[in-house]
């Protein structure tokens, strides 16, 4: 169903003289991992370790783990490089597990849902991505007009779209009416939602099924300005600082920190490498979390937490209307 690589992987291995590596995939891959360790061991006789933790992006690489076990080279599956600062000085190899799903037969199952819309913004995740060209073709061809925007921010690939990078959609939103996405899930597809603030369909093709995702992304965002409200009545607020390697922001988390000071309000730094609801329950005395880590988190899985979680943007962007 995936493409691994694998032929690069060794290459780049033997080339490098590599002893020891480190294999990091997303949970949803981890079930190829002993095939994986197994295979390039065999070809390589290198040793070979699989990192068990969780990991949600390429923002996520396994430095201190590397580091730890004294590896050579981290093998970094299913994301597309990210622009780390400062660079890692372990070797990095970055492989994107293209997916090998036909998804034609989902988008033409997501045709009814488009019938009211002539201009097509075409999103993806990069699994998909290189079939951008196939379903923009496909479209055309039922007489609709397609938009896929250029790559920047932290996207590597036209189309393609992060859980924290909407660069793609946002550079085409107002040129069409509506967004199509193919690939699996709801998160990628939300996000482009609360991005631009279109309509969006998520076309699945692991499932079949296809949603249109404009009711349930404005129940979140009417939950997101409530959330708002409470930050701005809180009194003490808990400011996330993440310690993973792309989701550190620790300017940014004092300069909010001082910001709020000036409202009156008593902010706390508070450092965390996994942000879950367990980790912020033990800190009872905190009323709202003021998030500068990835994000999505608390976002459009609040339900998960028992304290509101509010983003850097959505503070940022309520503080400038203000």
């Amino acid at each position: 169903m995936y493409q691994f690589e694998t032929e690069k992987v060794v290459e780049s291995i033997l080339k490098g003289k590599f002893k020891k590596v480190l294999i990091q995939l997303p949970d949803g891959l981890k079930p190829y991992a002993v095939s994986l360790a197994k295979e390039i061991s065999k070809k390589t006789n290198v040793k070979v370790y699989v990192s068990g933790e969780p990991c949600y992006g390429a923002c996520d690489l396994a430095l201190q783990e590397a580091e730890s076990l004294g590896v050579d080279l981290i093998i970094h599956y299913g994301h597309s490089e990210f622009p780390l600062n400062p660079k890692p000085k372990i070797d990095v190899v970055y492989v994107e597990v293209k997916s090998n799903i036909e998804v034609l037969p989902v988008v033409e199952k997501a045709l009814p849902f488009l019938k009211n819309y002539k201009r097509i913004g075409l999103v993806t995740n990069i699994q998909h991505v290189h079939k951008i060209v196939e379903v923009k073709g496909f479209l055309e061809g039922k007489d609709k007009k397609v938009f896929v925007g250029s790559a920047g921010g932290l996207v590597k690939h036209d189309g393609q779209i992060l859980g924290c990078d909407y660069t793609t959609a946002e550079k085409v939103k107002d040129m069409v009416d509506v967004f199509l996405y193919f690939g699996g899930g709801k998160f990628h597809p939300l996000g482009v939602f609360f991005s631009t603030k279109k309509p969006v369909v998520a076309a699945d093709p692991y499932t079949g099924e296809v949603l249109d995702l404009k009711g349930l992304g404005e129940k979140i965002l009417k939950q997101r300005k409530a959330f708002l409200a409470k930050l701005f009545q809180a009194e003490n607020v808990g400011i996330i600082v993440g310690l993973k390697p792309g989701q550190l922001n620790l300017g940014l988390a004092e300069e909010l920190q001082q910001r709020l000071k000036e409202m009156g309000k008593h902010p706390t730094l508070i450092c965390l490498r996994e942000i879950d609801s367990k980790s912020l329950d033990n800190f009872p005395q905190i009323d709202v979390f003021l998030n500068t880590a990835c994000p999505r988190v608390g976002f459009d899985d609040a339900f998960r937490y028992s304290k509101p979680v509010v983003s850097a943007r959505e503070f940022l962007e309520a503080v400038k209307e203000a």
